[in-house]
């Protein structure tokens, strides 16, 4: 008979399906058995007879084929009567089990990378391999930190030596791979990092006292439960201070299970011993000994159970004598069926094994070639050896542990001409190891190349005596760089090189990557993930050539520890160091923003938010355009369109006001002479800043400058510069120069409509840029930079973004069919600015989520931002709040509605004290003094049309600034009222 109930809800489910089995299958259902589809261990016969003797609870596939393993699923799913959990290793994707799979990147090389939504997407492409073959759980991400650079089993498969970024790079896997439908598992509690032996051979020791253990290998464990993960894998480790019983392993320990990890770390999912075919516990508990113990100690799940019969023989007896109750049996089970529950067990659908192993593969290369680029690392170059790789000097190729022509050495020889190589591989005498080290002195610059090196450390990762010498007598040479294509830790032998790179593994990819970095074609962005030790060669004593004493020196690569500035945006590792008591709020905010790319709401965006400062949440989604060929990143720049009113044109005005040279209360005609002799003279600068003046909202300037055919006017543009035709519009587009005249003539022959109510204009802000170019004699964009984003050390927020940047820099924004005719990319979205040469009071500015979050901290500190003072705290308390009863606005900024019920464009969780703005291409930003919150959203959805109008009918701005305060705790506010009523007298 077949247990499944595919309709019902959860807990019925659970309760009838464990009504249905008898006590044997019962306790079947706590076993986890390895599965082979091929190798040595195939194992067919066997599994298939626990399943029918036993009804085990689930299977580990381990080594075998993609097609084999569908195949065996299938059969075993059929023969199972509770539909079976099927779990891999796949910390480094399913390549790691099985055949014709290709790996993707260790851990390691994603903690040199540092970026957690590298981390994200590989989890979520293991989570696609893994739904693709019917695997239900990885047991993955290691979050063990590694501390012990001899550490024989985990050492690459840590994210690294830091416990924070551990954390931080393993809540982002785990995350990745259950948002998509897989249950990750962190291991291995109480953290493996700080070990000599490999548990698999033996029992470690690890002697640390708990205050110890909690301040560093607890830590990851603590905030991935804190963060949701679903299951934890506990270690076969002898910790003493944890379990006195001696040569008890903490997989077999109550005290470290239920008293620690159960209790006082509050973690109430399902728990997994490492397995118990170890001799880390095997050498020390006989078969079924071994599983009923683990079993005392509360683990949930025994994996890899030795002798199943006779485990489930000593757990029956345990149960008759009273040694473990029914209840502790039932509570058990139910998790695992729960389990089973949520990997939509209830009803189990075949695995098509046609076409499997392409569709695992399908988004290895390039997700390994984006992880690869972004974790090589160079730790340093005092050789200057970046600078000197040209085709004009004699540059020579020297592969350690090579024989043959590698892809570093092909791509450097393709890019700079013929290079003499040489190879030492293993098994060359020292005497020849000195003569191709001397012969390297004649060479401007020598690369040597370091290959086919080992995981681990035993063996020295696969270099002998002569190799190790070798690097270690070059790595001070003025004209040497050495590249390590493996482990970092093997740069033990020569860790104080004067230029040294390091790619983490050895494959094609990571080679031309590093080759791209040596010929500046790429900038390298990995940090060392971990210090490697500094160890003495012994030469024997035939050796020639003296070793070179090493010289101490700071390693660029090194992880330093950040230190916080109460004045400046810093990014903490964890959102609960930023006060985020809610994580799912941002696992929902992440989810939101996919469907919305995936709904065409914009092809990409950047998110950023703060809380006093500390940025909790920095995340950037999809791609420049939907055809996807080149993704967003922190240093995307986009078109802020009329936020430039606020970062750039109000905070100028603020700055005249405070310093006196501008009077709210004054009017245009004071300022402006060209106003004079207009209606437009008496207009005062307070409701020009309030949108209250009477002005038009905008006119389409443009369309007067195309002819009957919606053609530009050949005598108004022209595609190369002259001094009649000088401002650029658009690429290879130039405008005559008197034009602008023309269009302030049409703005000052305008009829003045509505006045003494509230239009929102463009035109309000061309007034306002030319008054700070008529007072301070300098152009908007001048004086913005000067006062603002130079000292405020600000790189990536300006107009005229192809003056300082390439295009690949820059999000397009529309392709303008009725205007230029051609995408626009880089220059100014809207036509009016575009008109004026890209500057302007209402838009033109560029810039990246995190200099626009800078200018927002900076008002939110009252002014102040890395200890410099830009403003007065009550210019900025007057600016920003509610300033007339016409509207809800600011003095330029924007602020939430007066409405209790609606938040209008921020938030409905944002306080009345809320200041910000929006812009047409899909941006904005809100800073609140209420709460400390600092927002950003930042896209380009007017790619390809701005007629795309889904950001606003998804509201997506303030859905997303709703799950940041979410994810803070924050409740839905109603205090505008009364903020309103307090601030307009």
């Amino acid at each position: 008979m077949k247990y499944t109930l595919p309709n019902a809800p959860r807990s019925v489910w659970i309760d009838s399906t464990y009504g249905m089995l008898n006590q044997d299958e019962r306790i079947g259902q706590l076993f986890m058995v390895a599965a082979y589809s091929g190798g040595k261990n195939f194992n067919e016969e066997t599994i298939t007879k626990l399943i029918a003797a036993h009804q085990i609870g689930g299977l580990i596939f381990m080594q075998g084929g993609p097609v084999r393993q569908a195949n065996l699923t299938n059969k075993y799913q059929h023969s199972a009567q509770v539909p079976l959990l099927i779990a891999m290793d796949a910390e480094w994707g399913l390549g790691m089990r099985l055949d014709s799979v290709q790996d993707m990147p260790r851990q390691m090389m994603v903690g040199a990378a540092r970026d957690t939504a590298l981390a994200y997407r590989l989890a979520m492409t293991i989570a696609y391999q893994c739904k693709r073959l019917g695997v239900h759980i990885d047991f993955a991400p290691v979050i063990d930190v590694n501390s012990n650079p001899a550490n024989p089993v985990i050492n690459s498969r840590s994210f690294g030596e830091n416990k924070a970024w551990v954390s931080k790079l393993g809540i982002s896997y785990m995350r990745g791979l259950q948002d998509n439908g897989i249950m990750a598992c962190a291991k291995h509690f109480p953290g493996h990092g700080d070990t000599y032996v490999d548990s698999h051979k033996d029992l470690p020791l690890v002697s640390k006292s708990v205050a110890q253990l909690d301040t560093l290998e607890f830590y990851p464990f603590r905030q991935l439960i804190w963060a949701g993960v679903k299951s934890i894998m506990v270690a076969h480790l002898e910790v003493p201070s944890l379990e006195t019983e001696p040569h008890v392993p903490t997989s077999l320990s109550k005290n470290t299970i239920t008293g620690v990890l159960k209790n006082q770390l509050g973690y109430k999912g399902l728990i997994f011993t490492d397995a118990l075919n170890m001799q880390g516990v095997a050498k020390y508990f006989a078969p079924g000994d071994a599983d009923l113990r683990a079993l005392e100690a509360g683990n949930d799940v025994l994996l890899f159970s030795q002798d199943v019969p006779t485990a489930i023989a000593k757990i029956k007896t345990a149960l008759a004598e009273g040694q473990i109750t029914d209840a502790e049996l039932e509570a058990h089970v139910k998790k695992i069926l729960g389990a089973k529950y949520d990997a939509g067990l209830a009803h189990v659908q075949d695995v098509n094994p046609n076409n499997v192993t392409n569709d695992l593969n399908q988004y290895t290369v390039s997700l390994r070639r984006m992880i690869e680029k972004s974790a090589v690392t160079l730790v340093r170059d005092d050789n200057g050896i970046l600078n000197k790789m040209n085709r004009n000097m004699r540059v020579a190729y020297i592969g350690v542990n090579a024989a043959a022509p590698t892809p570093l050495y092909d791509a450097l020889n393709d890019n700079l001409g013929y290079i003499k190589a040489t190879w030492l591989p293993s098994g060359y005498t020292i005497n020849e190891a000195n003569k191709i080290l001397d012969k390297s002195s004649e060479n401007d610059v020598t690369v040597i190349g370091v290959h086919n090196l080992g995981f681990n450390p035993g063996n020295n990762y696969g270099l002998d005596l002569t190799q190790r010498l070798f690097l270690q007598q070059a790595q001070n040479k003025k004209n040497v760089i050495i590249a390590l294509m493996g482990n970092a830790y093997a740069m033990q032998s020569f860790c104080r090189p004067n230029s040294a790179i390091v790619a983490y593994e050895d494959d094609s990819t990571s080679e031309r990557a590093v080759a791209a970095v040596l010929l500046k074609k790429l900038k390298p962005k990995g940090k060392l993930p971990v210090t490697p030790p500094c160890i003495e060669v012994h030469p024997p004593v035939e050796i020639s050539a003296p070793i070179v004493e090493q010289k101490p020196g700071a390693n660029t690569g090194i992880i330093q520890p950040v230190i916080a500035d109460p004045g400046n945006l810093v990014k903490v590792i964890l959102p609960s160091d930023a006060g985020v008591k809610d994580a799912t709020a941002l696992d929902k905010l992440d989810l939101f923003i996919q469907r919305c790319i995936q709904d065409g709401a914009f092809p990409g965006c950047r998110v950023v938010a703060a809380k006093n400062g500390l940025v909790f949440y920095d995340q950037s989604f999809g791609y420049y355009t939907y055809s996807k060929d080149h993704a967003v990143d922190t240093n995307t720049l986009y078109d802020v369109a009329s936020m430039t009113k606020v970062v750039a044109t109000t905070l100028a005005v603020m700055h005249l006001y405070e310093t006196g040279k501008i009077d709210l209360d004054k009017t245009l005609g004071d300022y402006l002479p060209i106003t004079k002799r207009t209606d437009k003279a008496k207009l005062k600068i307070r409701d020009i800043l309030l949108h209250q003046a009477g002005l038009k909202s905008w006119i389409p300037f443009y369309k007067e400058t195309l002819d009957a055919n919606g053609n530009l006017k050949k005598e108004l543009y022209r595609q190369s510069k002259s001094d009649r035709y000088n401002t650029l519009v658009a690429k290879d587009l130039y405008l005559r120069s008197d034009y602008t005249d023309t269009i302030w003539n049409r703005i000052l022959t305008s009829p003045l409509e509505n006045k003494g109510h509230f239009v929102y204009s463009d035109l309000d802000f061309y007034f306002l840029a030319a008054i700070v170019q008529q007072v301070t004699g300098k152009s908007i964009d001048v004086y913005a930079d000067e006062q603002f984003y130079k000292p405020m050390g600000l790189t990536h927020i300006t107009y005229l973004p192809l003056n300082k940047f390439k295009e690949i820099q820059i999000a397009p924004t529309e392709y303008d069919m009725f205007f230029r005719h051609e995408q626009v990319l880089g220059y100014v979205h809207d036509p009016g600015a575009a008109m004026l040469g890209g500057v302007a009071g209402h838009a033109g500015i560029f810039a990246t989520g995190d200099d626009v979050a800078a200018i927002f901290q900076m008002l939110l500190n009252k002014g102040t931002y890395k200890g410099r003072k830009y403003f007065k705290e009550e210019t900025i308390n007057y600016f920003t709040a509610y300033n007339t009863k016409l509207s809800r606005r600011g003095l330029g900024f924007d602020k939430p509605s007066n409405d209790a019920n609606d938040g209008g464009p921020s938030g409905d969780r944002s306080t009345g004290y809320t200041f910000g703005h929006q812009g047409f291409t899909g941006t904005c930003a809100w800073a609140d003094p209420g709460t400390g919150v600092v927002f950003v959203f930042l896209s380009n959805r007017v790619y390809p049309s701005a007629d795309n109008n889904k950001i606003n009918r998804l509201n997506v701005r303030t859905v997303v600034q709703d799950y940041i305060y979410e994810s803070l705790g924050l409740p839905v506010n109603h205090d505008r009222p009364e903020v309103y009523k307090e601030q307009v007298k």
